[in-house]
């Protein structure tokens, strides 16, 4: 079931400047776990961190054909760092995905990287996933297995991978002036050790799942619903745990304002072995904040 819901409050933006934020963290892991590829094709790689003149502002997902998609609010972008490359934008703007927080920024040489698959069926956004960011990790004074983990500073960003559950479908939320379709997941420990959660500078992060036997990018990462720290829980349920909040591709992967008609190469066609998921059923009202870069 597709849960409508406007979001109301002040946001924080998970990936924007200011209060730099750290990469994914773990709830019962340190911040040197996750930090190379975990292999089986997943498009790692295709992950980049977007920079200002100043340093890391968040994250991004290299698409092909040049083009890097991110959350619309991470900003002031100046390069965009793939691998240990930074690499200049080109002269054109950046391009609006309809009215929602993402845009498609276009480097100005060819990092030699392969496409990234866009997800376009809603039916397989749900279920297990892999989350991939540039944020901070975890604050040393901030013990494993305890809640809230607190986010560290700019000394532990780092690109890292972990894992969640996609469990909840929100259409036209509205955050800081953007509308969008999101996914949720929560940060608690039902996905296991490498249970991950966003933090600072990962607005833009991917969110990837395996659907028949390829990778298929479901999510880009944009709010969080606590600034600075993130309530885990040992407990399954959604009044004791952190909530994540990723852009829906499926819902602009063929739309008007598709993300494909920008020249971003598409696989010829698609197909989803997974059967459709209902997503659980109406949850409390929570607070999100932007992820603030």
């Amino acid at each position: 079931m597709r849960v409508s819901l406007r979001l109301l409050g002040a946001l924080l933006v998970v990936f924007a400047p200011l209060n730099l934020a750290q990469a994914i963290v773990f709830y019962s892991q340190g911040n040197d776990y996750n930090l190379t590829n975990p292999g089986g094709n997943l498009p790692w790689d295709n992950v980049v961190q977007m920079r200002s003149n100043s340093g890391p502002i968040g994250s991004g997902v290299y698409l092909g054909n040049r083009y890097v998609l991110t959350a619309a609010h991470v900003a002031p972008l100046t390069s965009v760092r793939v691998g240990f490359v930074d690499y200049a934008l080109d002269s054109s703007s950046a391009v609006s995905i309809g009215t929602s927080d993402m845009k498609l920024v276009r480097l100005a040489n060819d990092p030699g990287l392969g496409s990234v698959r866009l997800n376009s069926s809603p039916a397989s956004d749900g279920g297990s996933a892999y989350v991939v960011g540039y944020g901070v990790g975890r604050s040393s004074s901030s013990l494993l297995n305890s809640s809230p983990v607190n986010w560290g500073d700019d000394s532990t960003v780092a690109k890292r991978w972990g894992t969640n559950t996609v469990d909840a479908a929100y259409s036209g939320a509205t955050v800081n002036g953007y509308t969008s379709d999101l996914l949720r997941t929560q940060f608690n420990t039902n996905a296991g050790a490498n249970e991950a959660a966003l933090t600072r500078y990962d607005s833009g992060s991917a969110l990837f799942r395996q659907i028949g036997s390829s990778w298929y990018l479901v999510g880009l990462g944009a709010y969080v619903q606590n600034s600075n720290l993130s309530g885990a829980s040992t407990q399954f349920d959604s009044a004791n745990s952190d909530d994540n909040y990723f852009i829906r591709i499926s819902s602009y992967s063929i739309a008007t304002d598709q993300i494909g008609a920008v020249a971003v190469p598409e696989p010829s066609s698609f197909q989803f072995l997974m059967g459709g998921l209902l997503f659980l059923g109406i949850l409390a009202f929570r607070r999100i904040r932007p992820l603030k870069v």
